[in-house]
């Protein structure tokens, strides 16, 4: 199982050789796929679901159908019945592949999709490997035939994001009602944020966005006097994932770079801002790559310095390197509900935050046996973890 997982990371690694750009981005090791099998805590079971190999990861239900459709990075949509794989979309011609974090990133559903067939896309655009990157990040809109594929000549581009470097675009899409969405974007590449997009609310860069779509255009809904008129929250690094919890408040997944990951709790109607490039977890960002607690921040989110501070950081310990978010679980095994859920990208393991006597507390759920790239919806709620060598798994109730 171990050499079949390392021949798959190969054979997928292999289509972005020399595409990275050098020292124009920040040159994260890629480690070998480690898989002992999943291995779950509570009253839960887990299992290979499928076995794509290429990476998918994200889902979701279609409400016409009830299949679910699967995401993949390189820019293929499949819907999945519980038997039989069936292609929505393949927009690969449309997105970049030239790094890693490149890809078709997004998917959401028009708030009226049962009328409307119309659905949200995120991804950067294909353009050339070699030199600076010249591919931006696109918002687009596209319909779904009768056929319950993508129309390509549908495909309308909505908002473009011009990207510096090709890591760090995130990319998530969240409906989150009344026909307003949220996007996600990272801070532009590289590392150590050399251009300060994280503390400038001026631009996208670095941010949560916040708009409206209807009558296939976006508008701004904040009433900011200053600065990007779509930037809700900003001060991110990399939002590769984020939810809604059950009182309405944004549970962001933000990945770190030299020491900590961190899980925020941010409100919706007020804007906040994170702290990257000031500051890594709870403490102040050290270049050099110093790793340290910060004892002079209480864990409520209030520092001294007018910045969110965490719910949740974990260190790059025992193999952790990278978060990945994540739902808020009012759904799935009895045992996940009330708390949110979120994983490692190197370990594969799995934690759940719920809130005991006032306070956020995590506890460790197991470990998925892969590298975690993206959660999802299953067909009968199961919790679905996406692994970046193309192996799906889902996480269920005992039976």
């Amino acid at each position: 199982m171990r050499v079949a997982l390392a021949l798959a990371l190969l054979m997928l690694s292999s289509l972005c050789v020399g595409c990275f750009g050098g020292d124009s981005d920040d040159e994260f090791e890629w480690p070998d796929p480690i898989s002992d099998g999943c291995q779950v805590n509570y009253d839960l079971e887990c299992s290979i679901l499928l076995q794509l190999g290429e990476t998918a990861h994200h889902s979701l239900i279609n409400p016409l159908d009830g299949k679910m459709w699967i995401v993949f990075l390189g820019g293929i949509i499949k819907s999945w019945d519980g038997e039989n794989l069936e292609d929505v979309a393949d927009l690969s011609g449309l997105v970049s592949r030239c790094h890693m974090e490149q890809g078709l990133l997004g998917l959401s559903l028009d708030s009226n999709f049962v009328e409307t067939k119309v659905v949200l896309l995120s991804y950067v655009e294909n353009g050339a490997c070699e030199g600076e990157n010249r591919s931006d990040l696109v918002l687009a809109s596209s319909k779904i035939g009768d056929e319950g594929r993508i129309e390509m000549d549908s495909v309308t581009v909505l908002k473009r994001v011009e990207q510096p470097y090709r890591n760090h675009n995130g990319g998530f899409l969240l409906h989150a009602g009344n026909g307003s969405y949220l996007w996600g974007i990272g801070d532009g590449g590289s590392a150590d944020d050399p251009h300060s997009n994280g503390q400038d609310s001026s631009n996208a860069l670095g941010t949560i966005q916040l708009f409206e779509f209807r009558n296939n255009e976006i508008k701004s809904i904040l009433d900011n006097s200053t600065g990007d008129p779509f930037v809700l929250h900003y001060g991110l690094r990399n939002p590769w994932r984020f939810d809604i919890g059950d009182n309405g408040d944004l549970w962001i997944a933000d990945v770190g770079q030299n020491c900590w990951e961190e899980i925020n709790l941010v409100p919706l109607s007020e804007r906040k801002n994170l702290g990257w490039s000031l500051k890594e977890g709870f403490q102040y960002f050290d270049e050099d790559g110093d790793c340290y607690e910060e004892d002079d921040h209480g864990n409520d989110g209030h520092g001294d310095d007018d910045l969110t501070y965490p719910v949740v950081a974990y260190s790059h310990e025992n193999g952790n390197c990278s978060v990945t978010g994540g739902y808020w679980m009012d759904w799935g095994p009895e045992e996940l509900r009330n708390g949110y859920l979120y994983g490692d990208f190197c370990t594969g393991s799995i934690w759940i935050i719920k809130e005991f006597e006032g306070e956020w507390t995590e506890s460790y759920v197991g470990n998925s046996g892969g590298m975690i790239v993206g959660f999802g919806e299953g067909l009968n709620e199961e919790v679905i973890v996406f692994h970046w060598t193309g192996d799906i798994v889902k996480i269920s109730q005992k039976s």
